[in-house]
């Protein structure tokens, strides 16, 4: 995932807000919409009720069918409208639901790739710390071998100077002895 790990960790942490961002507005349109489903259903049920409790008043007068006459075309620009109402809340609760689909899918989404660069960030960090402990232990035992050595050639470089200052020393003795056999002579 190579476009997953150029996101920093002030990236990850928007991203994170982001997506709980839109799962609460995701929910308050899905509670707006049904409020508003309530309300469409009780308006229709509130104007089916006063169209009957009217019908019912008239109907008790003689002027019933002359009322009746004249309320039909109102009542069926009545019932048009309620249904058109109703469709258009029915679009209206649809386009709201699929945002609020589209939303949380996002959410999820962007919550994913967090959780994978997460994840990636993680692993390389492990690897780099791998890899820096080894090389420290490489150095660490060339430190050591490198000390061993030096040791070693100190002490050799003190045997070899201890074994010449004997000789040097028998020379001079040598050399003494047969400057004074020669003066003598």
């Amino acid at each position: 995932m190579p476009g997953a790990t150029s996101l920093s960790r002030a990236s990850v942490t928007t991203l994170v807000s982001m997506a709980n961002k839109l799962d609460i507005a995701a929910k308050i349109v899905g509670s707006a919409i049904g409020t508003l489903e309530v309300a469409a259903a009780t308006a229709g049920a509130r104007v089916e009720q006063g169209l009957s409790e009217a019908a019912a008043v008239v109907s008790s007068s003689s002027a019933v069918e002359r009322i009746e006459k004249r309320t039909a075309p109102t009542r069926k620009v009545l019932v048009k409208k309620a249904v058109k109402a109703k469709k258009a809340v029915k679009k209206q609760v649809t386009s709201a639901t699929k945002k609020a689909t589209t939303a949380k899918k996002r959410a999820s989404a962007a919550t994913t790739k967090v959780s994978a660069t997460k994840k990636v960030a993680k692993k390389r960090a492990a690897s780099a710390t791998k890899k820096v402990q080894k090389t420290k232990n490489v150095v660490k035992k060339q430190v050591a071998s490198a000390t061993k050595s030096a040791t070693k050639a100190r002490k050799a470089a003190k045997k070899r100077a201890s074994s010449t200052t004997p000789k040097a020393i028998a020379t001079k003795k040598a050399t003494r002895k047969s400057a004074a056999t020669s003066s003598k002579k």
